[in-house]
């Protein structure tokens, strides 16, 4: 392929991860400004620190991405629900603000849990607009996987860390990634991986993991039940990945 035929494609990236960049840190950007007017206290330095730190490796996954998805399938259109995507990752870089700075007290303890509900109910809204305006794209459904992913690693970081969780819960969010790496080491020693399929299993799993963190990150029901529910949800997580691990691995 010539120089001048990858062109196009080259510029249609650029243009859509610049548009991503511009709802991401838009969202992001306008929710910090919010809570500096709400309460200046709680836009620490280490909450900017933790905010900037996630909104960057954010837009590297959507850089990396939009280059992948467009070498492997084509150009793709940056549609209305995975504009919805995007915004959803700005609100999870809000969140993470407080994962660098703590949980605050008083009636903005609520906060945290209000960014990652938001964060994670917007999951639903971005596949009804999808469906609904015929936006669905190999593009959308990608981005919507990673950002679901970084949604449940912040979240569970956040819900161990103030001491809501057990240290086990981090196989919530680490969990794929290193299943991941595991089907990039069989794929390197040339070993047989096959493919998964849509589970509404491994579709559950996800949802109680949106639901354990929440309710994790609210001030109530309180630190010893949010623990107890959130040593129950890494159960069904842990038998999704040894499942999926035997399917990909061609022993199921």
């Amino acid at each position: 392929m010539s120089e001048e035929s990858r062109l196009p494609g080259t510029r249609q990236v650029r243009r859509q991860w610049s548009l991503a960049v511009a709802i991401c840190v838009s969202v992001g950007g306008g929710g910090v400004a919010a809570l500096q007017r709400l309460s200046p206290a709680v836009v620490s330095v280490n909450f900017l620190l933790g905010t900037g730190a996630i909104l960057a490796a954010e837009l590297i996954v959507f850089g990396w991405l939009l280059e992948r998805t467009t070498a492997e399938i084509g150009p793709q259109r940056l549609s209305l629900a995975t504009g919805i995507t995007v915004g959803r990752a700005g609100v999870l870089a809000v969140f993470a603000g407080f994962l660098a700075g703590g949980r605050p007290d008083g009636a903005l303890a609520w906060l945290p849990g209000v960014l990652f509900a938001t964060a994670a109910i917007l999951d639903g809204a971005d596949g009804a607009v999808a469906r609904a305006t015929d936006g669905v794209t190999e593009l959308g459904d990608r981005l919507d996987r990673e950002v679901d992913a970084l949604i449940v690693l912040v979240g569970a970081v956040f819900v161990v860390t103030e001491g809501f969780a057990p240290a086990i819960y981090l196989v919530a969010g680490l969990g794929r990634y290193g299943f991941l790496l595991g089907v990039r080491w069989r794929q390197n020693r040339g070993l047989r991986v096959q493919p998964l399929r849509p589970s509404l299993f491994r579709r559950a799993t996800g949802v109680a993991q949106f639901v354990a963190i929440l309710l994790a990150s609210l001030p109530v029901p309180g630190s010893d039940l949010s623990r107890a529910l959130t040593m129950v949800a890494v159960i069904p997580i842990l038998v999704s990945f040894a499942r999926d691990w035997l399917i990909v691995t061609d022993r199921r």
